[in-house]
């Protein structure tokens, strides 16, 4: 045992030190090839991000705020999340950014320990009509620790606004959260702001799936109307998954950071960090404005084919990354065998097909690919195209719009 090289143990590549790993991560790539992806939660990271994602800093603890750390030499580590932060608040226009969260689901439930007492009141988006589960689902930590309302659409689809004002004077909430993760259309934030307003209740903002529109001016920015914004900062914003934003009123900060850490996590990833302070580098540059009109074309494009094929649409169409289709034949394990990648979802009263354009207008899909792509998955959806022949054809479209070289 004394004469084994122990260094081998950091010297050898993935691919000498666990074959097995690297051929499933291979056939990742091969299926990520192969398949249209229409996962409205995906993306494609960009290499600036990936590289800081995987940096020397992912051996580095940094448990605290800067400059307050419990471990000595942290002033890069600190200089990297202040920069970060920085970066956030300059793009949103934030008094206040924490980026320590490690996924946004944990920055959701940091907000909620911070401004609120266990038992008061939320009103949130109902769950059939698209909201997230953090927003009080009855088995998430947000729903067992709060009382929670709903307001819903009406039968168009659309978010009932003025129910949702009833509501709020009836339940009196504590706080209101606007937010969802397979809603189509933009929601009206400001409008929401004053129904909060009107009955004394706080508002927080969930923004997870449309940062990245936000950023390039195409959805309204709650931030000048919310106490509180969080989001992801992968889906719109195409930056690697896993790490929350959060981002508040200067008078909330203290409490937000402290219901953070200590009082959720220890120390936060550094590397996860260095990735946000990267992508929000990026983000601000004119082409991430372009690829966001292209995604949102991209999206109304696959909504008027899929509509000019007799597919129902939820909410009649879409105003954002995202298109939801009323359809028996909504399965994405049947989708999936067939080379389209998607997720069903739940509406209210029947279930639906949630598709983002991101991944594909990445991939340099454009406007009348998307339509054409929507007609034909229309008429897959409706049972009047051949499997094998619709099989075929998602295989083309994926070979003549790859993944970008490095992204694979």
């Amino acid at each position: 045992m004394q004469n084994i090289p122990w260094n081998n143990f950091f010297a050898d590549s993935l691919a000498q030190a666990d074959p097995e790993l690297e051929r499933l991560l291979a056939a990742q790539r091969a299926q990520n090839a192969a398949t249209v992806n229409l996962v409205a939660s995906e993306t494609y990271s960009p290499r600036a991000a990936l590289e800081a994602e995987a940096s020397v800093l992912v051996d580095k603890n940094a448990s605290g705020y800067p400059p307050r750390r419990g471990f000595g030499g942290g002033a890069v580590m600190d200089a990297i999340e202040e920069l970060a932060c920085a970066r956030a608040r300059a793009l949103f226009g934030a008094e206040h950014a924490n980026i320590q969260a490690l996924s946004s689901t944990i920055a959701n439930v940091a907000v909620l320990r911070g401004l609120l007492r266990r038992g008061e009141r939320i009103l949130a988006f109902d769950p059939s009509a698209g909201r997230h589960g953090s927003h009080g689902a009855a088995k998430h930590i947000s729903g067992q620790e709060h009382e929670v309302a709903f307001f819903g659409v009406r039968e168009d689809g659309v978010v009932d606004y003025e129910a949702a004002a009833a509501r709020a004077q009836v339940f009196r909430p504590r706080m209101i959260v606007a937010g969802s993760s397979a809603y189509p259309l933009p929601l009206d934030f400001s409008r929401l702001a004053g129904i909060a307003r009107g009955v004394g209740a706080l508002i927080f903002a969930d923004v997870a799936h449309v940062s990245g529109l936000i950023l390039a001016g195409l959805h309204e920015n709650p931030v000048p109307f919310c106490d509180v914004v969080t989001s992801s900062t992968h889906k719109t914003m195409c930056g690697p998954r896993t790490g929350g934003l959060i981002l508040c009123r200067a008078e909330h900060a203290a409490a937000i950071d402290a219901a953070l850490a200590p009082g959720l996590q220890a120390a936060p990833g550094g590397h996860i960090i260095a990735a946000r302070a990267a992508l929000f580098g990026l983000v601000a540059r004119p082409e991430f404005r372009v690829l966001m009109r292209r995604v949102v074309e991209g999206a109304q494009a696959l909504a008027e084919g899929l509509s000019a094929a007799g597919v129902p649409l939820y909410a009649g169409g879409t105003g954002t990354h995202m298109v939801v289709a009323e359809t028996p034949r909504a399965e994405a394990g049947t989708l999936f065998r067939h080379g389209v990648a998607a997720n069903t979802t739940t509406l209210p009263g029947r279930a639906g097909l949630r598709l983002g354009s991101t991944p594909m207008a990445i991939r340099g899909l454009n406007a009348p690919g998307f339509r054409a792509l929507g007609l034909g998955l229309g008429r897959f959806l409706l049972g009047e195209a051949e499997d094998a022949g619709f099989a075929a054809e998602m295989a083309a479209l994926a070979r003549r719009h790859p993944v970008p070289p490095g992204l694979e």
